[in-house]
């Protein structure tokens, strides 16, 4: 049963080393997608979030857009040096947790429409995440 036990955690361990890099390149790199808000506001919520603009909100949009946008950027670095894993990973976690969180509560509404997709792949970087804490430590 030890063996079988210690077999299992070495193929999940294996998982981890195989896919981490490149599920981070690609989800850093949708992540890092946001600074389209941040440089092109307008465009970035008519033609991504399928929202009205209001100019009012701009500065909102911006700061959002390169917030998530360097979390994006960051999460791709990551992927490639060790020592910056754990505390963008927890940040990142905790970050897509909440956007996760705000699109459910808000289905049923035409203004969470536009960040469903978002939604589904930033749950599945938090899902991703809690598995690899939970094996790799």
């Amino acid at each position: 049963m030890a063996e079988q036990t210690e077999y299992a955690e070495g193929l999940m361990k294996r998982f981890f080393d195989v896919t981490f890099r490149p599920f981070f390149v690609l989800t850093g790199i949708g992540t890092a997608l946001a600074l389209l808000y941040a440089f092109w506001p307008r465009w970035a919520v008519e033609t991504i979030s399928r929202l009205t603009f209001i100019p009012e909100d701009t500065v909102s949009v911006q700061h959002w857009g390169i917030m998530v946008g360097l979390m994006g950027v960051f999460m791709i670095v990551a992927a490639f040096r060790a020592d910056w894993r754990k505390p963008i990973l927890i940040y990142s976690a905790i970050e897509k947790t909440f956007m996760v969180y705000l699109v459910a509560a808000n289905l049923g509404h035409a203004y969470a429409d536009g960040y469903r997709i978002g939604a589904v792949m930033d749950a599945t970087v938090v899902l991703y995440t809690i598995a690899y804490f939970w094996v790799c430590g």
